[in-house]
């Protein structure tokens, strides 16, 4: 399963490469475990709590919210909520 869409960070990326980000939409959590490359991981390195960011999520493993970063983008002021998933 695929999610893609502009998240809000709730927890930045800790120590073991996991992170909480927020749906608002939907008022829905994810958590972040995995990371599909080290310039994803520098992205995601770079937002902090509060920061909106453009992701695409993939389900890892079968239960539980667990979920990887296929791609991901931060958004700057300005931009449209509403753009394409971000690549890097």
């Amino acid at each position: 399963m695929k999610r893609s869409g502009e998240y809000v960070v709730v927890r930045a990326r800790n120590d073991h490469d996991a992170m909480t980000v927020l749906e608002p939409s939907r008022n829905r959590t994810f958590h972040v475990v995995e990371c599909g490359g080290d310039e994803l991981a520098r992205v995601l390195d770079e937002v902090e709590r509060g920061d909106p960011v453009r992701l695409e999520l993939r389900r890892t493993g079968r239960r539980g919210n667990a979920w990887r970063v296929e791609s991901a983008d931060t958004v700057t002021e300005g931009e449209d909520a509403n753009s394409v998933v971000g690549r890097r």
